[in-house]
């Protein structure tokens, strides 16, 4: 006799105790994240600087990324630094330059993490590089550019928050607004 009492005594707890962190949520069951330019420069700035070596004697060096948001697009374009040696140790020239990327912001349900994803080369530009280099180059960024974005986490959804816990289970929206973007979260 105790245990049915006892039963539904913490089954009514639970659902007050869910029913008021679904209210928390917001009036229509959303949860909004704002991930500021900023952060994803943060987050950009620990994965940098990246060396890559093309045909043995072409030694790339991608440094210094910093983001910008691009509200009309719903895209981040991420500028880099890019420093070219050609030729062995010793023996090589050195070009500087900047490459930049558009990418869009996605979300990993799995991991709970927003990446950059769909990186799409914008511009190259290596002053006085040999046009024969340039190229190579270039479809070498375009081809590894999701691999140096792509695989960086811009803003991780903590498991300790009831909240974030609960909204996490359905992304509704993603947009770029003025200066951060805007993740909206809910039922």
């Amino acid at each position: 006799m105790l245990k049915r009492p006892l039963v539904i005594g913490v089954l009514v707890l639970v659902a007050a105790v869910l029913g008021m962190v679904l209210m928390k949520l917001g009036d229509d069951g959303t949860l909004k994240v704002n991930i500021t330019q900023g952060m994803i420069d943060a987050a950009l700035a620990e994965k940098f600087p990246k060396d890559k070596t093309y045909l043995k004697i072409v030694r790339v060096t991608y440094a210094n990324p910093k983001a910008v948001l691009l509200p009309d697009q719903e895209k981040v374009l991420v500028s880099l630094e890019v420093k070219v040696r050609v030729g062995i140790t010793g023996l090589e020239k050195s070009y500087t330059g900047s490459a930049s990327l558009a990418t869009r912001v996605g979300y990993n349900p799995e991991d709970y993490r927003f990446y950059l994803r769909d990186p799409e080369l914008l511009t190259f530009e290596v002053d006085k590089i040999p046009e024969n280099y340039r190229e190579t180059l270039r479809e070498g960024l375009n081809l590894i550019a999701g691999e140096f974005v792509g695989e960086i986490p811009i803003f991780k959804l903590t498991k300790s928050d009831t909240k974030t816990h609960l909204a996490k289970l359905l992304l509704k929206d993603i947009s770029i607004r003025k200066n951060k973007v805007v993740v909206t979260l809910g039922r």
